[in-house]
């Protein structure tokens, strides 16, 4: 985890957005992590969407409570995604 202030990330952007492969970059504002970035895989982008989603992060949620835990993977196999 690295922690670098907004300005810094905007003037060296490509840098920092290189440096995600090693670590997540954590953005501050006026002393305060205001945002992260993280790398991401084009096939990691579907996942990364699902498990941020209100509504599947509600059916996850029920699901999980209803089977004993269920992962995200669990999930798309029992639908056949």
């Amino acid at each position: 985890m690295k922690l670098v202030p907004l300005a810094e990330v905007k003037n060296n952007f490509s840098r920092y957005l290189e440096e995600t492969k090693k670590e997540p970059i954590f953005i501050t504002r006026n002393g305060r992590i205001a945002g992260v970035l993280e790398h991401l895989r084009d096939v990691d982008v579907e996942d990364y969407l699902l498990e941020r989603s209100p509504k599947i992060r509600a059916i996850l949620d029920r699901a999980r409570r209803q089977a004993g835990g269920m992962s995200l993977k669990a999930y798309r196999k029992s639908r056949g995604v």
